[in-house]
């Protein structure tokens, strides 16, 4: 108080212009016993500890901030009494459904006992659903409507939470995602019988602190558990027993060999496992039926169970941080987006390591969707329906404000996933409507004003709801969004058919081809091939260094020995990095540093690329410098250093650290071949190959981030703090023309493709290509087994393709890629139209900008009809003339005629 009375007097002293020294005076004086009596302070609490503690007190600070939610503190007494009943559903839960519990046993009478019904009371679910929404259940407003509502609501949500344990044995994830959905809703219930008198908004905060304690105190159990006894760990021996006990039924018809012949044991595979020891086999049983349960995770969930529990406790605490008085909530949410995916990342990794990533990936999607929902509910009662609407509309407007521009792309991304799903809603919207239109008592009125409406064919047979979702529909740019619709849908195809099965079969036919081949034709082949990528701007180096380590294995094996042959190939890879980097530098942007287009592509105009020139200007050899050459885009950055005539030496040695990308990687492509290697009985040469191509991938992927993020930060840095400069640097004055007349090209062909403007066979021909680029990606994903047969990197074309690499398409494969090709060439002959109509369009105004204005007037008019007349009076015409604007106005087309 002393203090900040002194400070506050030595200001107005200064605004009075009082005397100077008296106030120097007089604030030396209180700077000196405030000093004092801080110090006093300090050493009395006992916080001055020398410098030893202060980095591991920021350390522990720094960790605290970034990772842990802010508690909003709650009285003690309503502390513990919502912490114990938080913990009510979350102890049940860990009781019923996992191995902490009885989880095993509900598992198993689940799957044997109850699943058969799963279909029945779906089936049951769904038809009574799909009735109250035909007949308009939302809007049943009575006082008796409401109570019916409720009851009906209250009868799906419990039927869908016994559906769920229903089929738990198939969809293990379904009973943890019904428990973090219904934790709110018990939340909620919680305020309602206890907390009345307080508010929902001032009661969601509340629970920050109960929720993060349950969830440590659940992790703390589980760790604790795991570690108490043997049969508590995450072994072989304790996989296979508790796959058997908890319901998972073996997969024997991939391992028909394995199928028990033994009619003197339950079990139905060739092998048992007593006690949790390691299995006792038959004699004729292979040791590799220990896969016949690889497809089935039930043991993995039920056993990680408590851990998932957590997590979804975690979630929700940092989701009711959100909602307290003074919090900043767009910080939050961006730490939380942070923990969250780190977390994700984390327990995958573990998970695959533990041989169930493939199953895992699945739940932890089911988790955080159903974590979602979760907080929807929160959120919703904290919230009336009008405070609801208002959040959604500032929500809409922030998300418009900041990624407008990428707006089209997700409409285009909505259209090519649910337009199958919007077809089916307006057929149920047809259904609707007509019971509307019988008058029934539970059904919503509706009247002529609602029916009537021009601007929509046929919408009198729609709901008043369908149609403001179609008049939504039409007002976007629907040739822009179809077009980013279709990209998507290639997009799709692309990764999942040419990179996931052909990709698979050249490789396999690059081994087979080179397996007879020496170590330094193969290199060659590699090298040049390699080498053609590189040089290509769209395709990144990951890629190339993962294709080294699979053909490399094979080849050098007996060569150099499988140690060595993998230690070659990363040479390799870190040898081509460097001579791909010389030939862009010097090949490419050396050669080429005149060529407007090759500035043009590099972007060299751009904010990115322009900071990037700052760093990559600075003397040395910096971090900032090595973060642009090895995490920067590889053909911008490389031919960047061409243009800037940068010396070689130093951008080789700068892009040496990209060894730490390229030694997991190369790791990681051969790990996966060693995995597929197996021996003449069948049995895996390198049985651990799996979990180490796993390993290799994730740390390659961390270090390829830590490279990008540090080029982004230094990026970034050096545009907030360098402004000056980067306003300084001179722009390139050709590519800005360049760039100006892309603009201009572009600006004319979103108005030559206005969905209105376009003739008919334009429309027909884009529609024509996103049906068939949908009808490809929907069939693609529904029957890809019937679509593509089963291929292996290690199989070969003569032996498992009958000789003929076409035989990997299935018919149904060979009509989706000709679907997609079809569209592609739909879309190429429209785009070829609209290019050129967008051309024209520019090329007839450049010629307008020429003329006079006399001649412009002489042109407009008599050409036009009376109605293109009026319509051109009513314009305003701007031409340039020896840089003075001329305009025409209406008098002057008058005086024309």
């Amino acid at each position: 108080m002393t203090s900040s009375k002194n400070d506050e007097e030595s200001t107005m002293g200064d605004e009075r212009k009082a005397t100077t020294g008296d106030s120097k005076r007089l604030t030396a004086s209180n700077s000196s016993s405030s000093t004092e009596a801080s110090g006093k302070k300090d050493i009395e609490s006992g916080r001055i500890l020398g410098p030893v503690v202060s980095p591991v007190a920021g350390a522990v600070k720094a960790v605290t901030e970034t990772f842990l939610p802010k508690i909003q503190k709650v009285p003690w007494i309503h502390f513990f009494i919502l912490s114990f009943l938080i913990a009510i559903p979350a102890v049940g839960y860990i009781l019923l459904f996992t191995k902490m519990g009885y989880g095993l046993t509900t598992f198993y009478y689940l799957s044997r006992y109850y699943e058969k019904h799963a279909y029945a009371l779906g089936g049951s679910l769904a038809g009574f659903a799909f009735l109250l929404y035909l007949l308009d259940i939302y809007y049943w407003n009575s006082k008796f409507g409401r109570t019916m509502r409720m009851l009906a609501v209250a009868i799906i949500v419990i039927g869908l939470a016994v559906l769920v344990c229903f089929i738990s044995a198939t969809h293990p994830y379904g009973p943890i995602s019904i428990y973090v959905v219904l934790t709110p809703v018990w939340l909620v219930l919680v305020r309602r019988a206890f907390y009345r008198h307080i508010s929902m908004r001032t009661f969601v905060p509340w629970l920050s602190g109960p929720l993060f304690l349950n969830s440590v105190l659940v992790l703390a159990a589980w760790i604790a558990w795991t570690w108490w006894d043997a049969d508590n760990k995450w072994i072989l021996a304790n996989r296979l027993a508790d796959a058997e006990e908890s319901g998972c039924r073996p997969d024997l018809v991939n391992y028909p060999m394995c199928v028990n012949m033994d009619n003197t044991t339950d079990s139905d595979v060739c092998f048992t496992i007593e006690n949790n020891q390691m299995p006792v086999w038959t004699p004729d049983c292979p040791r590799t039926c220990i896969k016949v349960w690889d497809t089935c995770y039930n043991q993995f969930i039920v056993w990680v169970g408590p851990f998932l529990v957590s997590l979804g406790l975690f979630f929700l605490c940092f989701f009711a941080t959100f909602l307290r008085n003074g919090g900043t909530v767009q910080q939050e949410a961006v730490k939380f987006a942070k923990v969250w995916g780190f977390l994700l990342f984390t327990m995958w990794i573990s998970a695959s390591l533990a041989g169930a990533g493939a199953g895992l990936s699945t739940t932890l999607a089911a988790l955080t969707l159903s974590s979602f929902v979760a907080s929807a509910v929160l959120l919703a009662a904290s919230f009336n329906a009008a405070e609801r609407e208002e959040q959604i509309m500032t929500l809409w407007q922030k998300l418009l404000d900041n990624y407008g521009t990428y707006l089209d792309v997700a409409k285009g991304l909505v259209v090519v996933t649910c337009l199958p799903v919007a077809v089916v809603y307006l057929s149920v919207s047809f259904l609707v409507q007509c019971i509307r239109r019988m008058k029934l008592q539970c059904s919503r009125q509706t009247n002529d004003e609602e029916d009537g409406d021009d601007s929509i064919i046929g919408a009198s047979l729609l709901t008043i709801e369908a149609k403001s979702l179609v008049k939504e529909f039409r007002s976007w740019n629907l040739a822009t969004v179809y077009t980013y619709a279709i990209y998507w849908g290639a997009v799709f195809i692309t990764f999942t058919v040419l990179a996931a099965k052909f990709t698979v079969l050249f490789l396999s036919w690059l081994i087979e081809e080179t397996k007879t081949m020496d170590v330094g034709a193969v290199t060659g082949i590699l090298l040049l091939v390699g080498v053609l990528m590189f040089l290509l701007p769209p395709v990144p180096g990951a890629p190339i260094y993962i294709t080294l380590g699979i053909v490399i294995v094979p080849v050098g094996r007996e060569a150099f020995g499988l140690v060595w042959c993998i230690v070659y190939a990363m040479g390799v890879s870190v040898l081509l990095k460097l001579f791909a980097t010389f030939l862009q530098q010097k090949m490419i942007g050396g050669l080429l540093k005149n060529s407007v287009q090759i500035r043009q592509l590099v972007g060299v105009n751009t904010g990115l690329i322009r900071a990037m020139k700052l760093c990559l200007n600075e003397r040395g050899l910096g971090i900032a410098k090595i973060s642009i050459l090895c995490g920067g885009p590889d053909w911008p950055t490389s031919v960047l250093c061409g243009i800037m005539d940068l010396p070689l030496i130093p951008v080789l040695v700068g892009t040496l650290p990209v060894a730490a990308l390229v030694i997991p990687t190369v790791l990681a492509g051969s790990f996966t071949y060693m995995s597929s290697m197996l021996l003449e009985d069948g049995n895996p040469e390198f049985p651990w190959a799996g979990i180490a191509a796993t390993i290799s991938t994730a740390i390659s992927a961390v270090v390829l981030f830590s490279f990008m993020l540090l080029a982004a930060y230094y990026v970034e840095q050096t545009m907030s703090t360098k402004a000056n400069e980067l306003n300084e640097m001179p722009f390139d004055e050709e590519v800005k023309i360049a760039d100006d007349a892309d603009i201009a090209i572009n600006e004319a062909y979103q108005e030559v493709t206005q969905w209105k403007e376009l003739p008919s066979f334009a429309q027909i021909f884009l529609l024509l290509s996103l049906a068939c680029m949908i009808t490809s990606c929907y069939m693609i994903q529904l029957f890809q087994d019937d679509s593509f047969a089963e291929y292996q990197l290690t199989y070969n074309i003569k032996d498992h393709l009958n000789g003929d690499w076409k035989n990997l398409v299935k018919p149904i494969g060979l009509v989706a890629i000709l679907l997609f090709l079809g569209s592609i060439v739909f879309l190429l002959v429209f785009k070829t139209w609209a290019n050129w109509k967008a051309r024209r369009l520019l090329n007839k105004r450049t010629q307008h900008e020429k003329m006079s204005p006399a001649q412009a007037i002489e042109e407009i008019s008599p050409s036009q009809s009376s109605n293109e007349a009026s319509k051109t009076v009513d314009t305003m015409i701007s031409i340039k003339n020896n840089h003075d604007e001329i305009e025409v106005t209406q008098e002057g087309v008058i005086e024309g005629q």
